[in-house]
């Protein structure tokens, strides 16, 4: 064990001096994290900047505008005429996110019990916009409706709590139970910050063994772990899972709670989990820095494998709905696996059991790459000895 600590302490030394380490452990962890924080501090859209064209200019058509002046997501910022060409509204008017069009005879229609449509066009190239605009839509033309309903009912003699019973026999109750806020900041910053504590982990790691060739040290390691391989390896996981913990704890402790993002519960029983997950990606890292004896082709490798591991993990996009290679290359990522015990374990609150497979999984990372590393010291150091 003496041996082990002393070539962690010796790889804490050799990290002082590589510059690139320093962005990792600090820049990324101080700056990153809190960056991103700022970027979604809001939370969400408060505000989406509109237009109306009104080519009906009834009374239907002004309750309308009403109640799209008191939905609390809408802005009208621009009356269109008749003669403004729709396909440029978006690229005359910038601001503009979306508008409504509200057909000529839209009252005589819907009086008469004829289907009219309230034209929704959205500027879609940003999904966020698009759908809130339908939304709200949707949601103030529902009311309107049932309203009408309602009125055409009790003018015919229905007494009114037949006639509310007859305009909606079913009510909808929404309970979102995760994230009820709807808040991009406490949707997107967790998954932020554990996927760049994977891929700050993994980046130290692939540097570990290769370095010790390029600086020509190897030797000297070997002396010191007495010729043993195995402690080598655990001298160096062990340092890069010290690092990855203290990263770790700096999300959970102080970047989430600062940043105001909320959790179910304590996430000191999760730590077990974070511990398997950082010692995957240590492992992981030596694993490619024993591949590959040149630095640089380590490290492009390690940013190409774990670069899509936010877009692969089903954060974003359900992993269901992917192409089946899509989808089977997220499994060979740790962070899909982790996500899945994240979500369950912190956001959810389950019991420790639906951990057991995510955490199974992060297990047989650590067991093939450790298996392979060793497979390749024994080899190299037969070539050696032949």
């Amino acid at each position: 064990m003496k041996t082990i600590l002393k070539i962690v302490g010796r790889e804490f030394q050799r990290l002082q001096k590589r510059p690139a380490a320093w962005v990792l452990l600090l820049v990324i962890p101080f700056g990153i994290f809190f960056y991103l924080g700022a970027i979604y501090e809001e939370g969400g859209i408060e505000k989406v900047s509109i237009g109306i064209l009104d080519l009906d200019h009834s009374e239907l058509s002004r309750k309308i505008i009403s109640n799209v002046e008191a939905s609390p997501k809408l802005n009208i910022v621009k009356f269109l005429n008749s003669n403004d060409p729709l396909d440029q509204v978006f690229i005359n008017n910038p601001e503009i996110k979306g508008f409504y069009v509200i057909p000529k005879n839209f009252q005589k229609n819907v009086f008469n019990g004829r289907q009219e449509k309230l034209l929704v066009y959205t500027n879609s190239s940003n999904i966020i916009y698009g759908n809130l605009i339908f939304k709200e839509a949707a949601t103030f033309i529902n009311t309107l409706s049932a309203g009408i309903s309602l009125n055409k009912f009790k003018l015919s003699g229905i007494p009114h709590e037949k006639a509310i019973k007859m305009v909606m026999p079913v009510k909808v109750i929404a309970k979102p139970l995760y994230n009820s806020y709807y808040n991009y900041l406490y949707y997107l910053i967790p998954g932020l910050t554990t996927v760049l504590l994977q891929m700050i982990v993994f980046l130290l790691a692939a540097r570990s063994i290769n370095s010790e060739y390029t600086n020509h040290t190897y030797n000297k390691l070997l002396d010191l772990a007495g010729g043993s391989i195995i402690k080598v390896i655990f001298g160096k996981l062990l340092a890069y899972t010290i690092l990855g913990l203290v990263v770790a704890i700096f999300i959970f402790s102080i970047v989430h709670p600062l940043l105001g993002i909320p959790s179910k519960v304590s996430t000191l029983p999760f730590l077990g989990v974070v511990l398997i997950f950082v010692m995957a990606n240590a492992m992981l890292g030596i694993m490619i820095s024993t591949i590959f004896k040149n630095e640089a082709i380590a490290m492009d490798v390690s940013f190409v494998y774990n670069s899509p591991a936010f877009v692969f993990s089903g954060f974003t996009f359900p992993i269901m709905a992917m192409p089946a290679f899509n989808a089977w290359y997220a499994q060979l990522i740790p962070y899909t696996h982790f996500l899945n015990a994240f979500l369950k374990g912190v956001e959810m609150d389950t019991p420790f059991s639906f951990l057991v497979q995510p955490t199974i999984n992060l297990l047989f990372f650590f067991l093939v790459s450790y298996i392979v590393t060793i497979s390749l010291f024994i080899y190299r150091n037969k070539e050696v000895a032949v």
